[in-house]
């Protein structure tokens, strides 16, 4: 009989463990794993066209329909969820706009293969029924060459769960068999998040992003990895890029931007490039309060950022024109009444009609005022009033006042 000893039983282990690609498991804790995908599909219900957009969980299944030309207003009101009932996806629809949203509109049985969707819608009462032909027109995971399997404690529940599965691995098979196992601690809020084919390194090749946990505010974490198509596999993204949270990506630009934010009073817009290999800070842009008067009253517009076409802009903004100073895209009604408790970002930038040159800013300064403790500096703040900057000193507002400037303290 051969004695195997404990070193070569330990080396056998460790290999059939690195073959099988598994992660370490806590004691007890079961796993299980499921298919994943997101994707839109056009085609037919009827003689009329329709857009589907379907996600697939496992056997559940959610996602919504429009007759075309789909509008914003509508692309989302009809509902589909249901499940794998055999051979075939059962859907049932509901009109989220219809004063009972729960009732039942219709009924989708679909026999489902990789770029196809085809079978019937049937209405409620069955009295009537009409054929269904789709078929996929821009699929995140087909970019990616191989089928996803999520690995996690539980699956998913076919309803909005807010205590759904924690997913610890994605799964990547060709052809049943495994290629690789992507570690990862990735928790939903109401459902679980599932990857994203993205182009991350504007390279041409599908790469992978996945959403970690949804913070108190828009910063979500994301981990992210690039396809080497040398290798066929996935490797982690340089540290820059896992550091940005919410990342959005502009092929056309190279841009990498995440709009942030760092408290309930300030928003703003970061954008970064590929430098070598990984990713550097191009530029970022707060937003700011634009004092305005309206009469005598005044006025504190909140202004934030935004991006478009390969830059920082601010939609709403004051302009020179060749007439004087404008507002662009600033509805005074949306305006706080009454003064700041602080003043470190309250200023007046002034654009050219562009929106993308910064011609000047004005700021607040700081004036020697006599006041029953003595005298003090008090902000003299910029107000938009009428097409011109009227600069006011702020000597009713005692809390705003101090007794050196800001930036000597």
């Amino acid at each position: 009989m051969r004695v195997v000893t404990i070193r070569q039983f330990a080396q056998a282990l460790a290999l059939i463990l690195a073959s099988l690609q598994a992660l370490p498991a806590v004691a007890g804790e079961p796993t299980v794993e499921f298919l994943v995908w997101a994707r839109q599909w056009t085609g037919t219900l009827g003689s009329k066209q329709v857009e589907v957009s379907l996600r697939r969980e496992g056997d559940n299944f959610s996602g919504s329909y429009c007759y075309q030309p789909c509008t914003n207003a509508k692309r989302y009101l009809l509902q589909l969820r249901g499940e794998m009932e055999g051979a075939h996806v059962q859907l049932f629809e509901r009109d989220i706009s219809a004063r009972n949203s729960e009732t039942v509109t219709g009924h989708w049985r679909l026999a489902l293969a990789d770029t196809a969707l085809t079978g019937t819608w049937t209405a409620p009462d069955g009295r009537r029924t009409l054929p269904v032909n789709l078929t996929v027109v821009a699929d995140e995971a087909k970019a990616i060459p191989y089928e996803m399997r999520l690995v996690a404690d539980a699956l998913p529940a076919n309803d909005d769960d807010c205590h759904p599965p924690h997913v610890s691995a994605i799964r990547l098979y060709k052809d049943g068999q495994l290629v690789q196992t992507l570690p990862t601690d990735s928790q939903g809020s109401c459902g679980i998040y599932i990857p994203e084919a993205i182009d991350a390194n504007f390279d041409g090749w599908p790469d992978l992003t996945l959403a970690l946990f949804l913070p108190a505010g828009p910063n979500i974490p994301h981990q992210t990895w690039l396809y080497d198509p040398e290798t066929g596999l996935y490797k982690d993204a340089p540290q820059g890029l896992q550091d940005i949270t919410s990342p959005s990506f502009d092929p056309v630009h190279k841009i990498i931007w995440t709009a942030w934010r760092s408290s309930c009073c300030e928003h703003g817009v970061t954008t970064y490039r590929w430098q070598g290999d990984d990713v550097v800070e191009v530029d970022t842009r707060s937003s700011y309060l634009l004092p305005v008067l309206i009469g005598q009253e005044r006025r504190y517009c909140y202004i934030t950022p935004d991006y478009d076409n390969g830059a920082i802009i601010f939609p709403s903004r004051v302009e020179q024109t060749d007439t004087g100073l404008n507002l662009h895209g600033i509805d005074l009604k949306e305006c706080d009444s009454g003064s700041p408790s602080f003043t470190e970002r309250t200023y007046i930038d002034i654009w050219k009609p562009d929106g993308t040159t910064l011609l000047r800013t004005e700021q607040v300064e700081w004036k020697p005022t006599s006041m029953p403790e003595g005298t003090r500096l008090c902000p003299e703040v910029p107000f938009f009033a009428n097409g011109e900057i009227r600069r006011v000193v702020m000597r009713h507002d005692v809390e705003l006042c101090r007794e050196a400037e800001p930036r000597e303290e």
